[in-house]
């Protein structure tokens, strides 16, 4: 069995999936039930979008603790994924949030689920169980006061020393709210420090006008609006719209409904569908690496010479952020109160010639592993079912699973994250 769902995934496997048999249609579940001004709370269904819930939450001074860029990805998903963000060194991931969920178990029942009440242990393992505990029908979580805007400064390096102490530094920093680095060498490192502000002295534009990861690189400051801060990478879906004059013309005029990564994912799905039944198919040199990585502070500036040396993004930037959890999830089993450092890649990349299929991916996943680190499982993993239950405790998985799920009516999670189907 498979949900159904009319917002676009943000699951991104590398190769095609099998349909499941069976799917449950929970398109209904996609809304923002009230937010609390008061106890700073919020009541949302499972497919509600992050979109949505900003759209509510703002009028009132108040955005969720974690926010992911992308506009489509879903409260349910973010929870049950590993939601991140350039703010997760003081409020954990988007399940750090979470006050309590409505699961919907694979056996039809519904349960209230807090971190003291008796599914406490469901409540700890839905981050990183992707649906193959039950789905989240309804999530209570925590919200945080928001400034109408966001001042950022960005701050240029030619060390990757001297960035990441820089950056490390930042996350003692009362005065900053979000922080952010873009790097495209060893000689080329930028550190993004932004805060709210009440009130700025201009809003720059990054639909229309400007391509916000090149705005950041080549202005010391630029002012967005909280709305716009929240979703920067949305418009471009990262860096991965194309270039070119009829793209120029695109971003200039075509409606703001179409600007968003939804509408991207959906006609990159069908283009290649399209591509994939011509005799000769541009594009086969190339292949995704879209995946996020996590190894601890101690361990960055290896990871960060690694992926410098052994991978060429061709002019693409690499994205990193600091990131420190509250508490160690079940199946995500990150260490409490350590600062971690998150590496990711949202790209296209030249095949090398000579090697396997996924090149690029199997050796940063082996390098982080190797550095006591863990990767985020929206995008292919490539891994031994041992090794995958080494990491991700998968012991205790099983003793979840058996509890929750005693019939398998649902995948279990290297079913899904690994052999897709």
């Amino acid at each position: 069995m498979r949900l159904h769902k009319r917002t676009s995934s943000n699951l991104f496997r590398y190769a095609p999936r099998r349909e499941a048999r069976r799917g449950l249609d929970l398109d209904g579940f996609d809304h923002v039930l009230g937010a609390d001004p008061a106890t700073r709370t919020l009541d949302a269904e499972g497919l509600a979008t992050f979109e949505s819930i900003v759209e509510h939450t703002l009028p009132h001074g108040l955005v969720p603790l974690v926010t992911p860029e992308l506009k489509h990805i879903t409260l349910g998903g973010a929870i049950v994924g590993i939601g991140i963000e350039s703010n997760c060194y003081r409020h954990g991931f988007v399940h750090d949030a979470l006050i309590e969920a409505e699961v919907l178990l694979p056996d039809g029942r519904i349960v209230l689920c807090t971190a003291k009440n008796d599914h406490a242990d469901l409540f700890r393992a839905l981050p990183n169980s992707y649906g193959t505990l039950g789905y989240i029908l309804r999530a209570k979580v925590r919200l945080m006061a928001a400034a109408p805007h966001v001042h950022l400064h960005t701050i240029s390096f030619d060390d990757p020393v001297a960035f990441l102490e820089a950056m490390r530094a930042a996350t003692g920093r009362a005065d900053v709210d979000f922080i952010e680095g873009l790097f495209y060498g060893r000689e080329r490192l930028f550190l993004i420090l932004a805060r709210f502000e009440e009130r700025v002295p201009r809003t720059d534009d990054i639909l229309r006008h400007n391509i916000f990861y090149k705005l950041v690189t080549r202005e010391p400051d630029v002012y967005l609006t909280t709305h716009d801060y929240l979703f920067r990478y949305d418009p471009e879906w990262f860096w991965n719209l194309p270039e070119g004059w009829p793209y120029r013309l695109f971003r200039r005029y075509a409606p703001a409904g179409l600007r968003n990564s939804g509408f991207y994912k959906r006609y990159t799905g069908i283009r290649n569908q399209l591509r994939s039944a011509l005799p000769l198919r541009p594009g086969e040199d190339e292949e995704p690496l879209i995946q996020d990585w996590e190894v601890p502070w101690d361990q960055a500036a290896e990871l960060m010479r690694f992926a410098l040396s052994e991978v060429d993004l061709a002019g693409k930037p690499w994205v990193a952020t600091p990131i420190r959890t509250p508490a160690s999830p079940t199946l995500y089993p990150v260490r409490a109160g350590v600062l971690y450092f998150n590496l990711g890649c949202y790209c296209q990349v030249k095949k090398r010639p000579g090697e396997g299929d996924y090149h690029y991916t199997r050796i940063m996943d082996r390098k982080c592993f190797e550095l006591g680190g863990i990767k985020m499982l929206y995008s292919s993993t490539f891994l031994d079912e041992p090794e995958f239950d080494r990491i991700y405790n998968g012991a205790a998985y099983r003793e979840i699973k058996k509890k929750y799920d005693p019939h398998g009516a649902l995948r279990t999670l290297y079913d899904k994250c690994v052999l897709h189907r």
